[in-house]
This record gives structure tokens, sequence and C-alpha cells, in this order.
């Protein structure tokens, strides 16, 4: 019985091994690396190869946490999954077949590079996903550009690039043996709100900021500056190996934090803490992407008057897959189901309640912290990189243990708000009177220079 088990145990693997070898080789048409150019070629778009070459779509083959993934990956799957992870990652070196021979171009070392993009026409199915991209390789670059003109390359007008579909060829992953979702960015975008409002991926991570619309700009050297210029940043939340400012930007525009907390609570006493994470602005759900790797946490401490921190509580979001056996949490390549999904959809929002006890005689800080970073510590440190945890939002109140210690805290605040407002008064009470003595002071000069000059006439 012992033997009929492992046999039927490494069947299963090499049918899994073979599925995901067949989903990749399907996912995307035979296309040879040379009927795409190299990056290093667009020259005349100098901006925009600098805003890629920051870009995780630029180090989406080179990245070091992704490699350290697919190895793990390919160790568990006879180093067959990473063929299925690099259509997407090196969707040329797919095509090409140049992912199974190791030898790679520098069109298919550029990951997703310019010219695969600039060449799709649409999706082979929808809703897209799974690199269901589909490719007219004939030269011809495509944007959302009408009017463009280029003295080096054919060019098309293609609204596809202006719509969600186009991003979410990728950004949409479906296990290819067990049908498990592993990634529904798009789809959660699609069932949320911002798609009925016509508000698309490029108008956040294409953008100056989430939410802006296209930008000013010149979409080449000598082209005419234009008011529909998408940016090359493809801006998301990987501060640490993304653009940290722009990730910053994202991570802290995402959400907001909102704390309820008794205003009086006698030493001794307990209450309950209650705390609202929304998602307030990202167009799907967070955290987005593999969540099985993202980490998205809420924190709640009281701190002491001598900073003393106590934990009240922690909340993880994020999804967690189950296996064949019913083991969880589980890599993304052993799932069978998801055991459970507490992400936050978008404008959708999650309550945690934390208890209080009151453990001070005169007062407390309840703080509330929604805390990210892109991939796991020990991921982070197998590739040898840092993994800075960003505040997303927080918030804080005071609880005091009695009613009179408030109302002193109170008076003190009012003290204060009223010293600031006589501050503020008094240097603009001086500061006009400066003014006003340097007017005078100016007016008296010319007055007595034009007394002068008269005299002399």
């Amino acid at each position: 019985m012992r033997r009929l088990m492992q046999y039927l145990v490494v069947l299963t693997a090499v049918a899994i091994v073979a599925c995901y070898v067949a989903s990749a080789a399907s996912a995307l048409p035979s296309i040879p690396a040379e009927a795409f150019q190299a990056e290093t070629t667009c020259t005349c778009h100098g901006p925009q190869q600098d805003e890629w070459r920051e870009s995780m779509h630029a180090k989406a083959l080179s990245d070091p946490v992704y490699n350290v993934k697919k190895a793990e990956a390919d160790a568990a799957t006879g180093g067959k999954l990473g063929l299925f992870c690099d259509t997407c990652h090196t969707p040329i070196g797919t095509m090409s077949g140049q992912t199974k021979t190791g030898e790679l171009s520098p069109q298919s070392l550029e990951g997703v590079t310019c010219d695969f993009c600039h060449q799709i026409v649409g999706t082979t199915k929808l809703p897209p996903g799974d690199a269901s991209q589909e490719l007219l390789p004939d030269g011809t670059k495509r944007a959302q550009l009408r009017d463009a003109v280029s003295p080096a390359h054919a060019n098309a007008f293609s609204g596809f690039h202006m719509t969600a579909e186009f991003c979410g060829a990728c950004h949409n992953l479906v296990h290819p043996t067990t049908g498990v979702t592993l990634d529904d960015t798009y789809s959660q975008w699609r069932a949320g709100p911002y798609a009925a409002e016509g508000i698309v991926c490029q108008d956040c991570h294409m953008t100056n900021g989430p939410g802006e619309r296209p930008t000013t700009g010149r979409a080449g050297a000598m082209g005419p500056i234009r008011d529909n210029i998408y940016l090359m940043t493809f801006s998301g939340a990987n501060v640490a190996l993304g653009q940290p400012e722009r990730a910053l930007r994202m991570l802290h525009s995402a959400a907001t934090v909102t704390l309820e907390a008794p205003e009086v609570l006698a030493s001794g006493d307990e209450a309950t803490v209650t705390v609202v994470v929304a998602n307030a602005k990202a167009g799907h759900a967070i955290p987005a992407g593999v969540s099985e790797v993202r980490e998205m946490w809420l924190e709640v401490n009281a701190i002491q008057p001598d900073g003393t921190r106590r934990l009240l509580g922690i909340r993880r979001f994020g999804t967690v897959f189950r296996d064949a056996q019913g083991r969880y949490p589980v890599q993304m390549w052993d799932a069978v189901a998801i055991q459970s999904d507490d992400r936050i959809p978008p404008r959708g929002s999650a309550e945690v309640a934390c208890p209080l006890q009151m453990d001070s005689e005169t007062s407390l800080t309840v703080e509330a912290s929604l805390n990210y970073r892109s991939f796991p510590e020990d991921l982070a440190s197998k590739a040898g990189v840092q993994n800075p945890v960003t505040i997303m939002a927080s918030e804080k109140s005071v609880v005091y243990a009695s009613k009179s210690q408030l109302r002193r805290a109170s008076r003190t605040a009012e003290r204060g708000e009223r010293r600031s407002v006589q501050s503020a008064t008094i240097a603009v009470v001086a500061g006009g009177a400066l003014l006003a003595a340097l007017l005078l002071g100016t007016g008296v000069y010319f007055l007595m220079r034009r007394r002068r000059l008269h005299l002399r006439k």
C-alpha cells in the first residue's frame, strides 16, 4: 500500500509538471526574439526609457526576490514551474523558446520590455489572464496616440492600450492544474466601482500620482507636446526594489485608519477599541498581486507616558492557500483551494475590535497602524535585499484615567492653542508694522530726493 501511495504521488507530480509546461508553452504564440527591438534602440524616447528602467517591468526577470521564489518553485516541481512563471516575467524569452535553452537574447533579458507591449493588439480571452496577449509583430508601434508620426518605424492608434484588459492579461493568474486563483488584480477591479466609473489601471500606475489622468509631455524627442502622455513608471507598492517615492505615494493614498477608543477609562477597567481599515483609493483589493506573498497587517498598541508599548491586537490581511491534504498555509504551487481571503475590496472596509485594559494612573495613547511590505522577511533575507515596513495609515487616541485629567489636558491644550494664536497675531502685527515702516521710510526717502532735485533747479 505504501508503494502504491508513493507511486500515485509521483504520478500526480509528473502530471502537474506536464500541465505546467503545457500551460507555459501555450499561453503566448511562438515568435522569434528578432521580431522585437531591444530597449536600447529606442533612443528617440529617452525620458520613457529612463522611467521604464526604474520600473518593476524592467526588473521582472532580474528581480532577486522573484528568482529566489522561482528557484523554490522549480525545486518543488522538478525544475519546470519556472517556465510557467517566466511567461509573464520574460514574454519574449517564452515566445522565442529561449527560456527552455537558457540562452537569452537582450530582448528576453529585458523582462516586460517596450517592444513587447507596443506590438500587442488585444487579448485572446475575456476575462484576460495567464499571459493572454495577442500580438502582431510587424514592427508597427501601437499606443494611445491617434496622429503619431515617426521617422524610425510605423505607428498605429490602439484603443486597447487604454484599457484595463491590456494590463489584466498578466495581472490575472490562475493555477494551471487546480484552477485556483493566484492573482485576481484585474478581476477585483472589474467587479469594483472604479470600472463602472471608467477609471482604469493606467490612470493610477502610469501617471504622476494615484487617480490622476494622463500627463502633459512628449512621446518622442521631436514630437509635439501632448496632454495624454502615460508615464512608463508602472508605479506599484514595491518600496524595496521599485521606485521608493512613487511606491510610498501609492501606499499612503490607498488606505485610511479610523480609531474609536473611550476618552476616559478608570485604572483597572476594561473597554473595547474599534479600528476600521478602509480601502480608500486602490482600484483593486489590498493587498494586491500574489497576496500569498504580500504582507499587510494592522497593529494596535497601547503606549504608556514613558513610551512603553503593549500590543492590544494584530490582524493580518491576505490570501491563505490550502493543499490537497487540507494543510495551510501552503505555497502557491501546492494550492488546490483558498482557505481564507480577507483582503479589503475597493472602497470596502474591515472592522477590528481589540480589548483594552487601563493600566495607567494618568493616561495612555492607543495607536493603530496599518503596515505593509512586499514580501516576507525570510524571502528578503534569501534574496539579500532590504525589506522596509511602510506604515500605510495610522491614527492615535489618548485615553485618560479620570475626567479631571481629561479636563486638565483640555485646558492645557486650549492654553497652547491660545498661545499659538497670540504668537501668530503678534507675528502678523509685527510683520505689518515692519512693512509699514519700510514703506514709510521709502516714501520719505523719495520725497526728500525729489525736494533736493527741485531746489537744485
